[in-house]
């Protein structure tokens, strides 16, 4: 599954790396939002899996729905 982003914002942090397991709800990328109070919110796993790929790094900009991490089961 890919974790998309839920509003525009700055990545400001990328909490896991490829391969790693990763709870349910477990934050996986920090952003910082667009909006004049640089509110940050967290990008969650929907659920448990595996890290397969990290498509954003620190600082990139994405838009509301760009893709973030894509998460597989942990099988």
């Amino acid at each position: 599954m890919i974790i998309r982003a839920e509003w525009p914002g700055y990545v400001v942090d990328v909490l896991v790396s490829q391969g790693q397991e990763v709870e349910e709800d477990e934050a996986l990328v920090l952003l910082e939002g667009t909006d004049s109070g640089h509110t940050p919110f967290y990008s969650n796993a929907p659920e448990a899996g595996r890290v397969k790929r990290i498509i954003v790094e620190e600082g990139d900009f994405v838009e509301e729905d760009d893709e973030l991490v894509e998460v597989t089961d942990s099988d």
